[in-house]
């Protein structure tokens, strides 16, 4: 009973990080879950919630928890690195969150070299826990746009294309309420791609209106920098310090303070 309630603990956990639940709060739940994984030494499990717990912790930068219990929870012994390593759904939870991490701090050829890796093993793992299927088809297909755009690569704007359109039929099928938030980005970023800016414009509005309405907050900063990034690219310079200035107070209001950090270079 208490290895199923250990586990519950970290679907909880791992929702409610892709929910938007704040940083900080998921970060100290993570460290008490794995704490209870370790002691009944789940390796799956750790394989699982581990590079999420890593990557929250970046985003939050400072989370108050005590280094010795950061270390203690987060710390791998090789014994651990040799199991994970024989699992292929760890090479795509890592994958996945290592382009997800580098999405988020624009480290683009760090994200490209995880999101292949990620291509290539996601037809071959069956089960991976760590994060909704919809969530790892939404940013890869961020990604995919970014990718495309930056390279001049159809290839992967065609992935992107191919999220999209997965992302749009569960906004229409499945749930308006989880979905279509992501569905309007991934439409504003292929319009991006294609150089409608006008539609794109409208697209990213609407992107940040149903993550506000939603109440998808972390979602609803993203679209926000999106947009900042869109309007910059395109040399409305002051019209994209207004979308950075709400991506900023959405990231803080999430509780990643090191992410909203970073765009304070677009705000002068």
């Amino acid at each position: 009973a208490t290895r199923y309630a250990t586990l519950c603990a970290m679907v909880y956990d791992m929702s409610s990080f892709w929910a938007g639940k704040n940083v900080k709060a998921v970060c100290c739940a993570m460290v008490e879950t794995m704490k209870q994984v370790k002691f009944y030494n789940n390796l799956l499990l750790l394989t699982i919630i581990l590079p999420a717990f890593q990557v929250a912790v970046k985003l939050a930068g400072d989370t108050g928890i005590e280094q010795s219990d950061l270390i203690n929870a987060s710390g791998e012994s090789s014994k651990e690195r040799n199991f994970a390593a024989k699992l292929p759904s760890h090479i795509l939870n890592t994958s996945f969150h290592g382009f997800y991490e580098a999405f988020m701090f624009r480290q683009l050829e760090r994200a490209k070299q995880y999101a292949e890796t990620f291509y290539e093993e996601q037809s071959e793992s069956t089960i991976n826990m760590s994060s909704p299927m919809f969530m790892r088809e939404f940013y890869f297909g961020l990604i995919s746009f970014w990718i495309g755009r930056e390279k001049c690569d159809k290839k992967w704007l065609c992935r992107g294309i191919a999220s999209k359109h997965a992302l749009n039929n569960l906004a229409t099928t499945a749930s308006t309420w989880n979905f279509e938030n992501k569905a309007f980005l991934l439409q504003a970023e292929e319009q991006f791609s294609q150089m409608d800016f006008e539609a794109a414009g409208v697209l990213y509005e609407a992107a940040i209106l149903s993550s506000k309405r939603h109440k998808f907050l972390s979602e609803e900063a993203l679209a926000n920098e999106l947009a900042g990034y869109f309007y910059l690219d395109t040399g409305k310079k002051m019209k994209s310090i207004h979308y950075f200035s709400q991506a900023f107070q959405k990231y803080t209001e999430w509780g990643a303070l090191a992410k909203a950090s970073t765009l304070s270079k677009y705000l002068n």
